[in-house]
């Protein structure tokens, strides 16, 4: 099948600006570890750490070209079971709360997590993955909070720094707010070169990058990309978000 890539069009250069994004968030979310810990906290974050990865992984339209050229087939396969898996269990997702539960127990985690809990493609991760910096042990990053006792959500809750974390969540506020920033830059970037921004799941969107050839529907027009939704199986209204100016 024949690569679509927008690295010779006018997006290349937003293609190039995410790779500078991400490694800004890496040399500011080092610095903030740093800081944090020098003041007496503890970031649990590591290789093999893999909870969060059972997370619903979100990212922008760029980020998710960039995997679909960068990945090697083995993992753009891995990529499409993930894909196929999910289809199915998108029907019982009515609600938010059911979809993030769809991703912590059923779609079989992060696609692009290797069998010795590191990431397949860490270098080119997400901006929201580089963002999280768990202040508590990574168990936490794949509880269920509701199948937690009232007790255990208690102690957890008391635990937290209020200070330094995104409150309830206990993963470090400022290296998530700086992840946000950088995504809204390329969303408000994406919107003024197409009309539009697409933001959404990731090995979603990376599968239909490099199978679907979302590339070109991306520069057609929301419209087109709307149309190419409801043929891949994959409409649904909290896989991929399309918002026009």
């Amino acid at each position: 099948m024949k690569k679509i890539t927008l690295m010779n069009t006018t997006a290349g250069h937003s293609i190039r600006n995410i790779l500078q994004q991400q490694q800004f968030l890496d040399q500011l979310t080092t610095a903030l570890a740093a800081d944090y810990c020098a003041k007496g906290g503890q970031i649990h974050c590591g290789k093999g750490c893999s909870r969060c990865c059972s997370l619903a992984v979100n990212c922008t339209f760029f980020e998710a070209q960039l995997l679909a050229e960068r990945l090697d087939e083995a993992l753009l396969q891995r990529v499409d079971r993930y894909t196929e898996r999910l289809k199915p269990l998108l029907g019982g997702a009515t609600s938010l709360k059911d979809y993030l539960r769809l991703h912590r127990h059923e779609s079989g985690g992060c696609p692009l997590l290797g069998a010795d809990g590191a990431c397949q493609a860490y270098a080119i991760r997400p901006l929201s993955c580089r963002a999280l910096l768990a202040t508590r042990e990574s168990r936490w990053c794949g509880a269920d909070f509701a199948e937690l006792t009232a007790a255990e959500k208690e102690a957890f809750v008391n635990s937290l720094d209020r200070a330094a974390t995104a409150f309830p969540l206990h993963y470090l506020a400022a290296a998530q707010d700086a992840g946000r920033e950088l995504e809204r830059q390329s969303l408000l970037k994406m919107a003024g070169e197409f009309g539009f921004s697409l933001y959404g799941n990731m090995p979603v969107m990376v599968h239909l990058a490099r199978r679907w050839r979302l590339a070109e529907a991306v520069t057609t027009g929301a419209a087109a990309v709307r149309e190419l939704l409801p043929l891949t199986g994959l409409d649904h209204p909290l896989l991929l978000q399309v918002e026009e100016l």
